[in-house]
């Protein structure tokens, strides 16, 4: 029995290894912190990289029992797709690519998953089994979860500190976020930070205008208006029935909204992009960072991904009826 216990727990620790290298990149677990933040009803997330750590912290809901639970279990969730963007019960696991020591701190609930705490810790899933905090840490005013990932070491930092740039986190991702309206980044390293923020400009029955506005060391670096056209579709019976279709959980929901999003100027007159221009791409919420559309215009829709959003799953009739409904 013995035997057994051991063989079980030595093989869900190699699971969870493979899992979290899955990942495409080592900043591929921010793309899960924004998200998760947006499905806690924040309305702003912080950024902090200082020293060996990243600190991130967000005001939405404070963790509840089930969150706990679901932080600690492979492929499982509190989350439905109904709901929320993020819902497999993977995305935290990306953490550990990048760190053998995490703590969280929310409402009543502080822990951390330490390798280090374990002699025997590739005998041990120690990725998912929680340890208490004695001391809580001091949260920013105002925000109410922080996570702190102490990194494995400098270079990864490094490549940390180039995925927060522009290039990975655009001022454009949170065009299609539903309730993130600001996101803060402070690089203590190399003493800058950066501030993205999303206003509504306009509102009618048929569209919306959003203004996008990025600060750098507090001063105004850019500022985009973007007119958003939504469509809320039926997702049909065939779809419905098929095998990756309910592989992803998808088979149970109803309806499905898309969208695309023009760039204006600030009198309100359409902006024609060149095709290939930075980051006019496809976004299932967040950017899919390797999947250029070719148009000159953003579609945003729940396109089924590959685990840190790379790209699209192919061969695939739910993605098929999505870009349909986009066209």
């Amino acid at each position: 029995m013995n035997a057994d216990k051991e063989f079980v727990l030595s093989s869900l620790n190699r699971g969870i290894d493979r899992l979290q290298k899955a990942f495409p990149r080592y900043g591929s677990f921010l793309m899960e912190f924004i998200q998760n933040a947006d499905d806690a009803e924040s309305k702003t997330l912080l950024i902090e990289i200082k020293g060996n750590e990243v600190i991130i912290s967000n005001d939405g809901r404070p963790f509840s029992p089930e969150d706990v639970n679901s932080i600690c279990r492979v492929g499982m969730s509190s989350k439905t797709p109904k709901d929320y963007i993020g819902y497999l019960g993977v995305g935290f696991k990306s953490v550990f690519l990048i760190s053998n020591f995490s703590e969280i701190h929310s409402g009543d609930y502080r822990f951390k998953f330490n390798k280090n705490d374990w002699p025997e810790s590739d005998k041990i899933p120690w990725q998912v089994i929680p340890l208490w905090i004695e001391s809580p840490l001091p949260l920013p005013p105002g925000y109410k979860t922080l996570f702190k990932i102490h990194v494995i070491d400098e270079n990864v930092i490094k490549r940390l500190q180039e995925e927060t740039t522009p290039e990975y986190i655009s001022n454009r991702m949170l065009l299609f976020l539903r309730n993130l309206k600001s996101i803060g980044i402070k690089d203590k390293l190399s003493d800058n930070t950066r501030t993205i923020k999303k206003f509504l400009y306009k509102k009618t029955k048929d569209y919306e205008i959003y203004l996008i506005q990025e600060d750098f060391n507090e001063e105004l670096k850019s500022q985009e208006y973007w007119l958003v056209f939504r469509s809320t579709c039926q997702v049909p019976s065939e779809v419905k029935k098929d095998k990756t279709t309910k592989d992803w959980e998808r088979d149970q929901v109803d309806k499905r909204e898309v969208i695309v999003a023009f760039r204006l100027d600030s009198q309100e007159n359409l902006i024609i992009e060149e095709k290939g221009t930075a980051h006019i791409g496809v976004f299932s919420f967040l950017p899919l960072k390797e999947v250029p559309s070719g148009l000159n215009f953003l579609i945003q829709a729940d396109f089924l991904t590959t685990p840190g959003r790379s790209e699209l799953a192919r061969e695939c009739p739910w993605n098929e009826w999505l870009a349909k409904e986009i066209y």
